[in-house]
Formats: C-alpha cells, sequence, structure tokens
C-alpha cells in the first residue's frame, strides 16, 4: 500500500549546475531504478526548478526520500555539493496540505517537462 511523499523544500547543487550537468543528470534518472529487481520503473521526482534547484513531485513506491541517496550520490561522484535539507513529508502528516503542495510542484514539474524537451532537442 505505501503511503504518498514528497519533498517540501529546494535542494541547492554547487557549484551552480550549467547545462551540461543537466543533461548528466536528465541520463541518469532515465537508466537508473532505486527498486531493481522489480519489473516496474519507478521515475526520478527530483527536479530542476527555474532556478536550478531540485525540488520533487509526490511519489508513493520510489518516493523522494527513495531518490534522495541516489541523486546525492550522482552529484558527489561528479564533484558538486547537494545542499539543503530533504524535508519529506507525507500525505497523513499533520499541519501539511500536502495534494495543494503536490498541485504546486506539479505545476513546476511540467515546465521541467518543457525543458528538457529543450535539451533533448539541442542535443
Amino acid at each position: 500500500m505505501g503511503c504518498w511523499m514528497i519533498g517540501a523544500g529546494e535542494l541547492e547543487i554547487i557549484p551552480a549546475p550549467d547545462e551540461t550537468l543537466i543533461k548528466e543528470y536528465i541520463k541518469f534518472s532515465n537508466r537508473i531504478n532505486p527498486y531493481e529487481k522489480m519489473d516496474e520503473n519507478f521515475p526520478n521526482p527530483w527536479f530542476f526548478n527555474e532556478d536550478n534547484r531540485l525540488e520533487s513531485i509526490a511519489g508513493k513506491f520510489a518516493e523522494p526520500s527513495v531518490w534522495y541517496d541516489y541523486i546525492k550520490n550522482f552529484f558527489e561522484a561528479l564533484g558538486y555539493k547537494l545542499v539543503g535539507e530533504k524535508q519529506i513529508v507525507g500525505e497523513c502528516d499533520p499541519g501539511v496540505n500536502f495534494w495543494e503542495l503536490n498541485d504546486i510542484q506539479y505545476k513546476k514539474y511540467k515546465k521541467w517537462k518543457e525543458r528538457i524537451q529543450d535539451y533533448e532537442l539541442r542535443a
């Protein structure tokens, strides 16, 4: 069953990511599956916002907390530092309007998906 989770804050990458790093992140996100022994692929919920900081949409089985260590290791292996608390909240956490937060994040995520198309067209 599980509980829906989302990252409520932003994560900064230092030094600031450039287009090359963002393209590598897209490739990384497309080839990694945190549940390697499962047939289903669980997409990376962490995306770059317009300020090139990472935010997340909600996830249930490969929620942001599962992916966090993967993305942290990815950036550190390339000499980058991931700064900020992951601030994972669940749909049942008191004081959090989870689905409203997800709606806000999903609008940002749609912009990210449009941005990815731009990168793929220029690649």
